[in-house]
């Protein structure tokens, strides 16, 4: 019996350390302009992938951005509760914007900075950031679209 216990112990230790090792993360980011529903794939401890896809400017349109982003440092301030750490990185944006009855294409850089922090227990990681995108409306007129330098949102990942 003291075997069986102790088995199930290693296995369930094991699916937990497992768990928070996983390069995969889904989450959803809410910002001054944009709303995203974003996919992280983790290379390793020090750089992942964010690729976004939501609303731009709320109801005016949406985009589809990719981050390579770094993790440029990490804290233990708070031991067995959580890990604090701030990010980095930049990519690109593509998407729609549609004003009065204009109908355009956006693409443009994008950088984001951001720090939270991810739970010891549960791979969750929850954090502020600062996501600005240069937008460049390629339409009928070619204008920059001011509204994606308000981007400073709440992000909430999920680690499986």
């Amino acid at each position: 019996m003291k075997k069986l216990i102790l088995g199930l112990l290693l296995a369930l230790s094991a699916h937990q350390a497992q768990a928070q090792n996983s390069a995969h993360a889904l989450g959803v980011h809410f910002g001054g302009s944009t709303t995203d529903i974003e996919y992280q794939y983790h290379f390793s401890k020090r750089n992942f992938l964010d690729v976004t896809l939501g609303l731009f400017d709320f109801d005016k349109g949406f985009a589809a951005q990719g981050i390579y982003n770094w993790n440029l440092h990490s804290w233990d301030w708070t031991p067995g509760f959580a890990v604090w750490k701030c990010w980095g990185g930049y990519g690109a944006g593509l998407g729609c914007y549609s004003h009065h009855d204009d109908h355009d294409l956006i693409v443009g850089p994008v950088g984001t900075l951001g720090f939270g922090f991810t739970l010891c227990d549960i791979p969750l990681t929850v954090g502020l950031d600062y996501r600005p995108m240069v937008a460049f409306n390629l339409g009928d007129s070619f204008k920059v679209i001011d509204s994606g330098f308000r981007n400073i949102g709440v992000t909430l990942t999920y680690r499986f």
